[in-house]
């Protein structure tokens, strides 16, 4: 008789260490038509604040809630904000993370935005995926309160942390703030490579009239040999016999017995040949001067509308460059945005002295461009550039930083990146307060992924 054993349970996954989530202090002006002013100075009594209820814990708290597997943290923000309380917003600037530990030894962060309501008539809303309601065993209640009520009604202590920074903000005039967003395009295809144009990887190269296997070209005459003198007489035939006569075979000399010397000589003459026709590989492929898109390129396109909305960004301006035109795209068509282009932003900028007289002059003029772009209180704005041009227009925006800005690391954006920059609008000028990096979690078929380790 065949005994039947059970099956030993699979063990549970461990948990993560750290448990990513996000959210929103979304607030408005009590008094619906009034529109808010980068720079203005707000009476917190003149404002409310959205907050909800949780059954379980018998609390008020801000709306948040974990992002999900591949979602970028401020995709995740809007969705748990729409999900608690039906309300669709943008994002301004970041607020202080939450940290705090949950059992089983798990940490959880909480990254919280400045959110305010997004207008019902706004285009943008279209590009959000829609969204299903909390159940009410998650939330029951939510409501808009004054930030008096509201710090009676909160129970977390860093909760009240965040009403005092938004209060104080409020107060200030720094509440209300602009957005400059810069974008990398992604990266174009790779030129195909031709094979016939590629030099033979160690070969030798063939002498003229020879061919690749060493022998003589058709029709062509032989070539002496070392040893015949220039207007030697040929070696002689027999008439009707079966060829040239053969000379008597010289003795062979015996090859020496390679030394270690000459063993490392040969491999480091073998690695220059390797190196040589891998760099004459190189260069046979064509490169378009402003080549497209590449189709993981295009693929980030349309997962970059998700980090676009998520600030409500309503018009762009690109560069004239064929990836910085194409990764809009996707946005502009459903979302209708403007997408204005600038010359100024595609002039190449010399790179080596004396390359072009008037880099300083080209320099000028997209450093001005981003200072106007500062300058102005239009919301959100996407500026899609490509090569010099970027780099130059990032360090204008580090220059209106604040002092916690200018002495951090300069931004390096990767492909299919955006850099915000949130600015306020003081007495003296635009201040660039917050400076963020956000990333499409795009997957590239293409680059192999590291395979996890079986090992908790």
């Amino acid at each position: 008789a065949t005994t039947l054993v059970p099956m030993r349970p699979m063990p549970a996954p461990r948990p993560q260490r750290l448990v990513r989530s996000a959210g929103a202090l979304v607030w408005r002006f009590a008094d619906s038509t009034r529109v808010a002013a980068p720079g203005e100075s707000i009476d917190p009594a003149d404002i409310e604040v959205l907050m909800v209820h949780r059954p379980r814990y018998h609390d008020w708290s801000w709306p948040k809630g974990k992002a999900e597997n591949g979602e970028p943290l401020v995709a995740a923000a809007v969705r748990e904000v729409e999900e608690e309380t039906g309300q669709v917003i943008t994002l301004g600037a970041p607020l202080t993370t939450q940290r705090y530990r949950l059992g089983g030894g798990q940490t959880k962060e909480v990254h919280y935005w400045v959110g305010t309501p997004m207008p019902a008539d706004d285009p943008a809303a279209r590009l959000r995926a829609p969204v299903a309601r909390a159940p009410r065993t998650e939330i029951d209640q939510t409501t808009w309160a004054t930030p008096a009520a509201a710090a009676d009604m909160l129970t977390r202590r860093g909760d009240r942390r965040l009403l005092a920074d938004v209060v104080a903000r409020a107060r200030e005039g720094r509440l209300a703030t602009s957005t400059i967003i810069v974008l990398r395009p992604g990266a174009a295809d790779p030129a195909p490579i031709d094979a016939a144009s590629a030099a033979p990887v160690g070969g030798r190269a063939s002498a003229p009239g020879t061919s690749a296997s060493g022998g003589t070209a058709s029709g062509s005459a032989p070539t002496p040999g070392p040893g015949s003198a220039p207007g030697s007489p040929s070696v002689p035939t027999v008439p009707g016999g079966p060829g040239p006569l053969a000379a008597a075979p010289a003795a062979p000399t015996p090859r020496p017995a390679p030394t270690p010397a000459m063993v490392a000589s040969a491999a480091a003459r073998r690695a220059a040949q390797v190196e040589r026709a891998s760099s004459l590989t190189a260069e046979a492929a064509a490169h378009p001067a402003d080549p497209p898109l590449g189709r993981f390129g295009v693929r980030q396109s349309f997962d970059l509308i998700d980090l676009l909305s998520a600030f409500g960004v309503g018009r762009a301006f690109t560069s004239p460059s064929a990836r910085a035109r194409q990764v809009l795209a996707p946005w502009a068509a459903v979302g209708g945005g403007s997408v204005t282009l600038v010359e100024a932003l595609g002039v190449p900028v010399g790179d080596e002295a004396g390359a072009d007289k008037d880099a300083d002059a080209r320099a000028g003029r997209v450093r001005a461009f981003a200072a106007q772009r500062l300058r102005e209180q239009a919301g959100a704005t996407l500026l899609s550039v490509t090569g010099a041009a970027r780099d130059l227009i990032v360090e204008e925006i580090r220059a209106y930083g604040s002092s916690a800005i200018v002495g951090a690391s300069p931004v390096s954006l990767g492909h299919g990146q955006i850099m915000v920059a949130h600015v306020e609008q003081g007495t003296d000028g635009p201040v660039v307060v917050a400076v963020e990096t956000h990333s499409v979690t795009t997957k590239n078929p293409a680059v192999p992924t590291r395979r996890a380790s079986r090992r908790h």
